[in-house]
């Protein structure tokens, strides 16, 4: 590894810092602030995070196509130079803008929706906690860094979710995000280990250089391997850290988490869900890049598809409106994982930045139903989260209609909306990158993306003929009432957002978007040109498909659902597809049966081998030990004090007997030398 240059603070840099630390300030204000004071620090709390949302647009208005990095020393282990610091590029200006816009909006929106919650303050300090977290992997340059602001990520979503620890189903959420994800987080550490035994650093900028030195040189990996292995060492590292990306991105297998973090505020959902901790995974992804070889991508493209389609499936018969939405969110983190997979940088990393306004916009508007339902019934027993206990709500919540209505528009991808710009390209580079690697076995992905289209405007608009449509299904719709203005606001800002105008000038065309002067998508050091096809016009055929897939949808749902009874008929409940749908593909069924009993059945023996054999074990030496120190305390009385006694008493008698001796008179002591050489001579004569 080359010298490392440490590079001084910038400008840009100390701006960016401030927007890291503000939320952490916000975090400790709360913490320290006395329960009297909650909706002033509250407040304060949503000020500090409109600042930070503002300089994050300063920033991302003025970085354009510059990189500003800022590098220090870290500390020094064993001659090794430990480095860290901060990265702004136009993507991480954009993702600035959008964690702290959707974080501002989460609070803004809060000050409302938690009024006269007992966890007040607690919530808000953990909403700053979990903003910090977030822009710390952002502005990260090191994967060891990121893989800290991780955890904390991790841990902070966790008391999120467990907001309302009382309430056993949310505990037990909080718990299941938190194991799952540290399964993600095992590859996550392989990965990492494996980067630092070959390059001695963490680094994303040395790496990029070592990995593209290698590349050139034909020599990727200069230590041999030792023996043969099925995966080589570059795909083993991308596969790694990938995990950790399915893990908190949500992706198959490790999908199981983000339905039941629903159990959290709903505001939580729409900040987790939207452009935050959901995004992390997906953003880790466009930041290794370089690091994927070709059979990872292939990996990653097959898993994106295959999640994309398993979550749109799931949601098509869930009765929770949070729920249909999070089954959307994993569906649409599969589609950005799957365009990492095939080469789609740019579409994917669009799409992450266009579903934060339109999924966050459809949870807020979510929670506003939820709000101003559970203001209208003091039922115990009404569940206002059950779309069967809505309808007809258009005209009762109208800011609300047309914010959801928006939004679900966009995550439909209907032209004219952000949805549309992101996942069409995403579907354009999945049928170009297919018809390159041959449509036999690839051709998958791309069907995979198109049928989950058809799904997602099926089960998109089955919700809003359930929510806004129809006859009120939920008691008096007049107690109903739209009244508050911060809901309105929020909603707005986010409506706005997810229209296809505020990203590209031509609302059909992904290359006309303005992001696209700014940032450049990183080639992975692998992958070669994808050879386009001239004969074949991929982009209308992914247009026509498209659109044709959603007037399919739309007119399905239209029949099936409006002005038809809710209750969906006891032969279709029971029906295998149904329940595949309704129970996310039996995969917690699964989990439990093949895994979790397991595991119990494993710590039982293993607690009974603990009584039974280790705890014996340690009591049986505790009582040898005892015994060991009876004897030695004995011989130490008897044995070793006894002969010390021994020479005491015998050295005092001595001294007793001869001290007679030692009478200080001369003539004594002249006769005893006179005898003893009168003794001496006769001895030696």
């Amino acid at each position: 590894m080359d010298s490392i240059e440490l590079l001084p603070w910038a400008a840009p840099t100390i701006i960016g810092l401030v927007i890291f630390l503000l939320p952490l300030l916000s975090f400790l204000i709360l913490s320290i602030s006395s329960k009297s004071s909650e909706v002033l620090v509250s407040r304060i709390a949503c000020g500090i995070l409109l600042i930070g949302t503002l300089t994050s647009i300063l920033i991302a208005a003025n970085i354009g196509t510059h990189t500003i990095h800022t590098r220090l020393k870290w500390f020094e282990w064993q001659d090794e130079l430990w480095t860290s610091g901060i990265r702004i590029d136009f993507i991480t200006g954009v993702m600035l803008v959008i964690i702290n816009l959707i974080s501002f909006l989460v609070h803004l929106f809060s000050l409302e929706y938690m009024k006269g919650d007992e966890g007040y303050k607690r919530y808000f300090a953990f909403l700053g906690l979990f903003t910090f977290a977030m822009l710390g992997i952002v502005l990260s340059d090191n994967l060891l860094v990121i893989f800290i602001f991780w955890e904390l990520v991790g841990l902070s979503s966790f008391l999120l979710i467990s907001h309302w620890f009382n309430k056993e189903t949310a505990a037990k959420a909080a718990q299941k995000a938190f194991i799952t994800n540290r399964i993600g987080d095992i590859g996550f550490i392989i990965g990492l280990g494996i980067l630092w035994a070959q390059y001695q650093t963490f680094d994303l900028s040395i790496l990029a250089g070592e990995f593209s030195k290698s590349v050139f040189m034909g020599n990727l990996w200069s230590r041999p391997e030792v023996v043969p292995m099925l995966i080589s060492w570059p795909t083993l590292v991308g596969l790694g850290l990938f995990l950790g990306a399915v893990g908190k991105s949500a992706q198959f297998p490790l999908q199981v988490w983000l339905p039941d973090a629903m159990e959290g505020p709903t505001p939580i959902s729409a900040l987790i869900h939207a452009a935050t901790m959901v995004a992390a995974g997906v953003y880790l992804l466009a930041r290794i890049f370089f690091l994927l070889n070709a059979d990872a991508l292939v990996i990653i493209a097959f898993i994106g598809a295959i999640t994309a389609f398993m979550g749109a499936i799931a949601a098509l018969t869930q009765n929770d409106i949070k729920k249909v939405l999070a089954f959307s969110t994993i569906s649409q983190l599969g589609y950005m994982v799957m365009g990492i997979g095939v080469g789609a940088y740019q579409a994917a990393t669009m799409h992450l930045f266009t579903h934060a306004f339109f999924k966050a916009g459809l949870f807020l508007a979510a929670g506003s139903i939820i709000h101003f339902l559970h203001k209208a019934n003091h039922d115990s027993d009404f569940d206002a989260q059950d779309m069967r206990n809505m309808g007809g709500l258009r005209k009762a919540l109208p800011i609300t209609y047309i914010t959801f209505l928006v939004c679900s528009l966009s995550l439909i991808g209907v032209p004219f909306f952000s949805g549309f710009l992101t996942k069409d390209a995403i579907l354009l580079e999945a049928m170009e990158w297919a018809s390159y690697k041959g449509f036999t076995l690839y051709g998958l992905i791309p069907i995979l993306g198109f049928v989950t289209v058809l799904l997602t405007t099926i089960y998109v608009s089955r919700q809003l003929i359930l929510v806004f449509f129809g006859s009120f299904r939920g008691g008096d719709i007049e107690k109903v009432v739209e009244n508050s203005m911060i809901i309105k606001v929020v909603l707005s800002i986010l409506a706005l957002g997810s229209i296809g105008f505020i990203w590209s000038i031509n609302p059909f065309s992904f290359d006309s978007a303005w992001m696209l002067n700014y940032y450049f998508s990183p080639k992975s050091i692998y992958s070669h040109a994808i050879q386009v096809s001239e004969t074949v016009n991929f982009h209308l055929i992914t247009v026509i498909a498209s659109v044709g897939l959603i007037a399919i949808g739309m007119s399905y749902s239209y029949r099936k659902y409006y002005n038809k009874p809710v209750a969906d008929n006891k032969q279709v409940q029971s029906s295998f597809l149904h329940r595949l749908s309704l129970s996310n593909w039996f995969l917690d069924t699964i989990y439990q049966k093949v895994i979790v009993t397991r595991l119990v059945a494993v710590g039982k023996y293993v607690a009974l081998f603990e009584a039974k054999v280790i705890d014996r074990a340690v009591n049986l030496l505790g009582i040898l030990v005892t015994v060991f120190s009876h004897i030695v305390g004995w011989f130490d009385r008897a044995i070793v004090d006894g002969v010390v006694s021994i020479t005491v008493f015998t050295t005092g008698r001595i001294g007793v007997l001869t001290k007679s001796v030692q009478g200080g008179k001369v003539q004594q002591y002249i006769l005893a030398a006179v005898i003893g050489l009168l003794i001496i001579i006769f001895l030696l004569a």
